[in-house]
C-alpha cells in the first residue's frame, strides 16, 4: 500500500467491539455494531506479504489512522470500483449479494456517513491494486506509462483517475472482475474479524459462544445472509 492515509468516522451509536480488519497501511476506521462493548487493543501488525488479502491487521479500536501528509495528495480510487452497498438480497445466501452494512450490524447510520465509509473503503482497495497488484499484471514498460499519468500536474484527481482506469482497461481486459474479487476478499476479512471480536467480548457466555459457532459453521458453507444474522441477533 502507498503511505496516503484516509480516515472516516463511526456510524452513530457505533462502538469498537466488531471492528472488522483493514489494510496495513491506510485502514479506514471501520463501523461498529451498535450496543456492542469495546474491544482489545489491536495486536502487533501482521508482516506484509505480495497479497493484499494477507496484508490485513486488526486496526486499534474507534482511532481514525492518519491524515494524508502535508504535500501528499491522495490516488483517486476508479468510477468503476465494485460497489459494497448493494441491497442485500433477502433470497441469496452469496457474499457477493450481502450488503456491507448488513454484514457489519451498522444498519442505522446516516446516509452521509454510510457513503463517506464506502468512499474509504474504495479508495483503499484501489490504492493497493496499484501497490501491489498492477505491477504483477502489466509490463515494467506499462507500468512507467501508469506512473507517468500519476505524476502528471495540472490534472485534477478526478482526472487522472478516469485516464488511469482508461490506461489500465486497455492493458487488463478482466481489470473490473480483479477489483470485483479484491472487494469480494475484504467483505470476507471483515465479517471474520467481527466473529473474532465478538468470541472475546462472549468468553464467558456458553450460549452465545454457541450461537457465534453457528455462525462460524454458516460461513464455512457460504450462508453469509444467515451468519450475518446471527451475529446481528447478539447485543450487548
Amino acid at each position: 500500500m502507498t503511505d496516503q492515509q484516509n480516515s472516516v468516522q463511526p456510524l452513530a451509536g457505533a462502538s469498537p467491539a466488531d471492528a472488522p480488519p483493514a489494510f496495513s497501511a491506510a485502514p479506514p476506521t471501520i463501523p461498529q455494531a451498535p450496543g456492542a462493548p469495546a474491544a482489545e487493543p489491536a495486536t502487533e501488525p501482521i508482516v506484509p506479504s505480495v497479497s493484499y488479502v494477507d496484508d490485513y491487521q486488526p486496526p486499534a479500536p474507534a482511532v481514525s489512522p492518519p491524515a494524508t501528509q502535508p504535500g501528499e495528495e491522495p490516488v483517486a480510487a476508479p468510477a468503476a470500483t465494485p460497489p459494497l452497498n448493494q441491497p442485500t438480497n433477502a433470497n441469496s445466501q452469496t457474499l457477493e449479494d450481502q450488503n456491507i452494512f448488513f454484514l457489519l450490524g451498522v444498519d442505522d447510520g446516516t446516509d452521509e456517513e454510510k457513503e463517506s465509509f464506502l468512499d474509504e473503503l474504495q479508495q483503499v482497495i484501489w490504492e493497493d491494486f496499484l501497490e501491489n497488484d498492477v505491477q504483477l499484471l502489466i509490463t515494467a514498460e506499462e507500468n512507467q506509462g501508469l506512473k507517468q499519468i500519476q505524476s502528471k500536474t495540472g490534472l485534477s484527481e478526478e482526472d487522472k483517475q478516469e485516464e488511469m482506469v482508461v490506461y489500465l482497461e486497455k492493458l487488463i481486459p478482466d481489470l473490473e472482475e480483479i477489483m470485483l474479487e479484491k472487494a469480494m476478499e475484504l467483505k470476507e476479512d471483515m465479517i471474520k474479524e467481527r466473529l473474532a471480536g465478538m468470541r472475546e467480548y462472549y468468553t464467558d457466555q456458553p450460549l452465545e459462544l454457541k450461537q457465534l459457532d453457528e455462525a462460524d459453521n454458516l460461513i464455512k458453507v457460504n450462508r453469509w445472509r444467515d451468519a450475518a444474522a446471527i451475529l446481528n441477533s447478539l447485543k450487548a
